[in-house]
């Protein structure tokens, strides 16, 4: 193989895996933590070879759900993770948030509304990408405050709750807005 091939390869291997928060936008109320919280979490999430890295962002009764299929706890969620973005290495994930807002709030918990666009890059050189809306609900310590600590098991639920459209690859070309 050609040097020039071993490079487009990496560079192309690099970019599919590049969380982009060029357009993160946060509104009133949104924790000035988060959007650190989020990046650590989409990059667990876009790493295929990450299991454990991720699920330890969750309480252990956790739920991961994407499109009314639920996970719970470490093992389901890994599991549904790798159904999603297969262990191989051939399928790679960029998400790009934008508009962050607070969806709700408890004395407990507050959930966290992130809307954006997911691409999803195939070995070969197809990328095509679709919008989402997810939901975040994150435990409250004991004083009422949040941590937002990645990896520190407060998060209660990942809810992907809009992919559109719901299939990968999409008929929509990467860098479309």
């Amino acid at each position: 193989m050609k040097l020039s091939s071993i490079l487009t390869t990496m560079g192309l291997l690099s970019m599919a895996q590049s969380l982009d928060l060029s357009g993160y936008s946060q509104q009133a109320g949104v924790d000035a933590g988060f959007k650190a919280y989020l990046r650590e979490l989409y990059l667990s999430t876009e790493d295929p070879a990450i299991t454990t890295a991720f699920s330890n962002f969750f309480v252990p009764t956790g739920q991961l759900i994407v499109r009314g299929i639920v996970a719970t706890g470490s093992k389901e969620i890994i599991a549904l993770k790798q159904r999603l973005l297969p262990t191989a290495g051939n399928k790679h994930w960029n998400h790009r948030p934008n508009v962050t807002s607070v969806y709700s709030e408890s004395s407990t918990q507050k959930v966290f509304k992130v809307l954006g666009v997911i691409e999803a890059t195939y070995d070969g050189g197809n990328c095509s990408q679709a919008y989402y809306s997810t939901r975040f609900t994150v435990n409250k310590d004991a004083s009422g405050k949040l941590a937002l600590k990645p990896h520190a098991g407060d998060l209660v639920k990942y809810d992907d709750y809009i992919i559109e459209p719901s299939v990968s690859p999409t008929d929509i070309p990467c860098g479309t807005r």
